[in-house]
């Protein structure tokens, strides 16, 4: 009764925490502290001129019952469940994802015969360390070259033998989202696109607004039930007495007294020498007079040649994301060196270009393009970022939680399985890291 818990970042790993421990009764005294002047972190929504755009393709997707009926208790009627509409740019064509023996029959013929040679010559030598011997190991050579390789160095910017083997295993599960998808190696991707198992993957979305609708109701529970959201208040660190957390240290406020801390800004910012490092996005969000010919939710682009490395389509998850007979586009490009800037604008040019040149858009269609870079998307697994992580000394009443606080590559329902085991005391295990 009475402690006082600060959770650092108003995203969905932290309101999801908040909430329920200002709904459990206990009687303590939850502050969420939030950089933004909007709760949602990295699932938040931007509106311009009747336009809704998300930071790129946010939906609700769980295999876990209790995400799942934790989803609908917040979303309540303000929800729509929609079929996945995924694609990936491959050999000059859209092709559905996960693939499909219509998406691959147009693939050049060298391309599909040395998959089929590499089905004999995949298996693993010694411990698997690197992304690519990961990939390589469960689809082979031919696959890992044509497709795996080229999106991962774009997309991180560095070499498939620089990261650790959890990105592999993160990254294609999170692609593949739907665990009844089996394509986790080369047989059964082969096997899936000859005997296809019909299988529909459906998302839960918000009936109005974007993403953040989920994140707004969130905070509005929290406010109702006692606790406090302190918007524009950046929180800086940790002060500790003893061992044992006594404060967040602020920006806007000096220092919040605490009796227990959850963490979820970036871990870097705790610890500034570890080593931790993150990409960011530049997003261009554009808006678009007519509907363009998009027949997908979202695509992936590997080409090196290509600033992009997904697109997403609002209104191929709901109409009214954009005004009638309109469309728009979210386009994705990872920052993946933090001691360069893009200046955004000299690639306005280019960026026009490269999305007319795959049939994306109509470049007399744009009404508007405006950017923005979102800092700290995703956490960069190198190959000593588990060493980092297990060296970490926590201070007693300190926990970190989320993304990018436990610097763990997530989805919004892994965060929102966390918090919900850490609110009723029980113990979480990170997929991957089992």
């Amino acid at each position: 009764m009475g402690k006082k818990i600060v959770i650092a970042g108003a995203g969905v790993s932290g309101l999801t925490l908040a909430e329920r421990l200002t709904a459990s009764g206990d009687g303590v005294s939850v502050t969420v502290l939030e950089k933004e002047n909007c709760p949602g972190g990295l699932a938040r929504t931007f509106e311009r001129d009747g336009f809704l755009f998300d930071i790129g393709p946010h939906r609700f997707h769980t295999s876990d019952s209790v995400v799942s009926e934790y989803l609908l208790d917040i979303l309540g009627d303000d929800h729509i469940t929609i079929s996945r509409l995924s694609n990936v740019y491959m050999a000059g064509k859209y092709r559905s994802w996960p693939l499909t023996m219509k998406s691959v029959s147009g693939l050049p013929f060298p391309v599909l015969f040395r998959s089929f040679l590499d089905l004999f010559h995949r298996k693993a030598k010694g411990e698997l360390s690197t992304f690519a011997d990961y990939v390589i190991s469960k689809y082979g050579k031919n696959i890992y070259n044509y497709f795996f390789k080229d999106y991962t160095e774009k997309f991180t910017g560095r070499s498939a033998r620089e990261l650790h083997v959890d990105w592999a295993e993160a990254g294609v599960n999170r692609a593949v989202i739907d665990k009844n998808v089996k394509a986790d190696d080369l047989f059964s991707l082969l096997k899936s696109i000859l005997i296809p198992t019909p299988v529909s993957t459906n998302f839960y979305y918000p009936s109005y607004g974007g993403i953040q609708t989920f994140c707004d109701k969130q905070a509005e529970r929290i406010q109702k039930n006692g606790g406090r959201i302190m918007y524009g208040c950046r929180a800086l660190g940790v002060e500790t007495s003893g061992g044992k957390v006594s404060g967040v240290k602020t920006a806007e406020m000096g220092v919040i007294p605490a009796d227990h801390v959850y963490w979820s800004p970036p871990v870097s910012i705790l610890f500034p020498d570890a080593g931790f490092r993150f990409m960011d996005t530049l997003l261009w969000n554009i808006a678009l007079s007519k509907q363009q010919e998009n027949h997908y939710q979202w695509c992936y682009f590997s080409q090196k040649d290509t600033l992009f490395s997904r697109l997403t389509v609002p209104r191929n998850f709901r109409a009214d994301t954009v005004p009638s007979m309109a469309d728009s586009l979210i386009v994705e490009i990872t920052l993946n060196n933090q001691k360069e800037r893009y200046d955004p604008e000299s690639l306005k040019d280019r960026l026009i270009d490269e999305l007319e040149r795959v049939e994306a858009l109509r470049a007399s269609d744009i009404v508007f393009m405006d950017w923005r870079i979102i800092p700290e998307t995703y956490p960069l697994y190198d190959l000593d970022y588990r060493k980092r992580l297990s060296s970490l000394v926590l201070p007693e009443g300190l926990d970190l939680t989320g993304r990018c606080g436990s610097f763990w590559y997530n989805n919004m329902d892994h965060s929102i399985g966390e918090a919900l085991a850490i609110s009723s005391g029980r113990t979480f295990s990170k997929d991957f890291w089992k």
